[in-house]
Formats: C-alpha cells, structure tokens, sequence
C-alpha cells in the first residue's frame, strides 16, 4: 500500500523561529538544532560513497510562490508542500496562516478551511497524511498548535482531534476502516507518543512503554492495528533509533540503531525508506523487522517527505538537484534541474511531485518566521520521460 504524505518544513529536531501568530504549544517545548555525529547518540548517515550518475539535466526551477507570499501575507514560514493525490492540486502549509492549494502550478493559491464552523490550522504544518482510499480525506500534522488535524471534503473544512498539540507526524492504521486507530509522534520530547483508540477524539500518552534511554520519540509508521514503527533521533543525548511493536504499544523492540529524520515511506511493494539524521536511507523489505543502510548522501537529512513515482521508482532532495533511485537507494541518477537554494536549514526543505502536473515542487523558507515571496519553486519533470 502506497501512503502518500506531504513534505514538512524546518527538521523535526530544529524548529525555524515562531512567528508572533504563532503561539506555543500545549505541553511541548521547541529547541534549536544541534549536528549529528555518530550512530551513537546522533545517528549517521551510512558509510561507502554514494553513486550519483547520468546526464545533468537542464530543467529550470521557477518561483510559483509570489502569489502565495500576497495571498497569505500575515503568514510565517512556508513549511510544507504536498501534492494532492490523482489530483493537480498542490497544497502549501504556511506558520500560523492554515494550508493553501493550488490547481494551477503557483498561479492562483486559495485558502483552505474556509468552510462554515471550520477548526482554524494555527500550527507549523509538519506532514498531511491522504487516505489511500479516498484523498478528499486527510490528516494534517503540526507544531506550536493544534497537532492534528482532519478533513473529509478536501480541506474545505478541519477538525481538531482532541486537544492535542504540538506533534511532527500523524500515523492512521489504514487496514481499519473506520480510521480509528492514530498514532502522533511529538516534537522534540522524548519518550512522548500519544496513541488513540477512537480516530482522534482522546489521546493516551504510551511513551512509558518505549525502550529507555533514546531521543525524540517522533516519527510514527502504523502498519496494522497492532504493528508500529517509530524513529527516534534529534539533537538531544539519547541514542537513536528505530522502534518496533507487535501488540499495538504495548511493548518495543529496537531494531536499528540509525536515527530516521523524515517522514516514512511505504511504496506499494511494502518496502519502508527512512532518510537518516546526517544523510542517507535506510531500507526494509520485512516490514521494519530489518533494516540496510544505504551509502551516505545524497539525500538531504531534512524531514523532507520521499515519494514514489508512479513507475516505482523513489525520488529524494539531493544536495543541489532532485534525485531518484530504482535500486532502492543504491544508485541515483539526477532530474529536474538545479535547486535554486542548497542545504537543510534555511534551504531547501520540502519536496513534493505532482503526477498530474509532471512537475517537482519545493518549498525553503529563510527562518525568518515571515512568508517569503520566494518560498515555493517548481520545475518540469516528466517521469514517463527517459
């Protein structure tokens, strides 16, 4: 099963500025960010050199953000792009000022959650989460506010589950129906994982069951109603790594010691990629009981979101270009063209690929905690095209 997210903002360990209109979390505090060292208590990123080949592709990104950056003018940082799946639709997450969509490649960018008695998105938007089943639903997960968020009609209209705040990532066990079971990892805390039974209505803290002595419990994977993933690592003293449950939280087993930094991915083949704290992936094709690390680089240690092309193939943030990979990580080959901004914090954060559109969209902001005019950039890429 394919789950398609978004692709957060800042890291999960490094919290760009709040803007004014962005106020503090409940229960949750936001540090700034440290460097990873080794797969000790930071978590590398994998050893060996790292083949990056073919031709350097000649696209040319353009700024698509400007209309965002007048629409959304009492905003702070751009911290989210996601493509809308079987859709042209693009959504932006933006600090304090709720998601934008556009249906046009940048031209045009609408406010989302406009609809009558709609539950205002006052976070940092960290990752939406689209059901595989019917995309008009979807989960949007944020700091320094609400945490998660839900919508049935397209983002019409948001709910707010319960009264939790100040989560990185939102997990929905998928194989239920009925959406009950969520699990939401939170931001720089550790052993913090808040578990619901009832889609989001009430919340229990487990994070007493997670393995002692490891970093930031924050990001969750929900296989089935009984089978968790969670990735820990940050800039604090704990060690990293990542969890494994069986019994629905009950009780972990560590089973990697690298330390994940960004949003999961399942592809449709049941394999799971993580990018590391310090760069490179780590891949398992057991449904996380194993996990091979691939060579350090070339993608970008940020909570940048992976993607599956529609071909199958997993394309990545690279240091300077987009890149993709067809040996699950083994080699990359570079497409799209030159990103206008270069690195992870204050860079480049997020990616996403719009099928429908055949484009790359990133989005970067400057930490400033103001919308930027420059803050989403998109390029051509046909992935049909050799």
């Amino acid at each position: 099963m394919l789950l398609a997210y978004g692709s957060a903002g800042c890291t999960f360990y490094t919290a760009c500025p709040a803007a004014e209109n962005n106020p503090p979390a409940q229960g949750g505090t936001s540090g700034s960010g440290g460097s990873s060292s080794d797969g000790g208590d930071q978590g590398s990123g994998g050893s060996g050199g790292s083949a990056v080949g073919g031709d350097v592709p000649t696209g040319v990104f353009v700024n698509v953000g400007q209309t965002l950056a007048a629409a959304a003018a009492d905003g702070g940082d751009v911290m989210l792009v996601s493509a809308v799946p079987n859709s042209p639709r693009v959504i932006a997450g933006v600090a304090g000022s709720g998601l934008w969509a556009t249906d046009d490649g940048g031209q045009v960018w609408t406010a989302l959650g406009t609809g009558k008695d709609s539950d205002p998105i006052d976070n940092g938007p960290q990752a939406i989460v689209y059901d595989p089943e019917n995309p008009q639903t979807y989960w949007e997960a944020g700091i320094y506010g609400g945490a998660v968020f839900r919508t049935d009609d397209g983002g019409e209209t948001f709910r707010w589950l319960g009264t939790l705040g100040h989560c990185d990532l939102v997990s929905i066990d998928f194989t239920d129906p009925e959406r009950k079971t969520l699990l939401a990892g939170s931001h720089e805390m550790t052993d913090v994982v808040s578990l619901s039974k009832d889609g989001g209505e009430t919340w229990q803290d487990i994070g007493e069951s997670l393995p002692s002595g490891f970093n930031f419990s924050t990001l969750p994977l929900i296989l089935d109603t009984q089978t968790f993933l969670l990735g820990s690592c940050g800039y604090d003293k704990g060690r990293c790594g990542i969890f494994r449950s069986t019994d629905g939280g009950d009780s972990w087993t560590v089973v990697s010691n690298d330390g994940p930094a960004s949003v999961p991915l399942r592809a449709s083949d049941d394999t799971i990629y993580w990018t590391l704290y310090g760069g490179g992936m780590v891949v398992s094709e057991d449904l996380g009981e194993t996990w091979s690390k691939t060579s350090p680089g070339p993608v970008q240690s940020t909570s940048a979101a992976l993607t599956e092309l529609p071909d199958g193939r997993i394309l990545a943030l690279g240091e300077d270009y987009p890149l993709v990979t067809s040996d699950k990580g083994k080699t990359w080959t570079r497409v799209g063209g030159k990103m206008p901004y270069k690195g992870a914090n204050c860079g480049v954060y997020g990616m996403t690929y719009s099928p429908e559109q055949r484009a790359i969209f990133i989005n970067h902001n400057d930490c400033s905690g103001q919308i930027t005019d420059d803050s989403v950039w998109s390029v051509p890429f046909d992935y049909e095209t050799p």
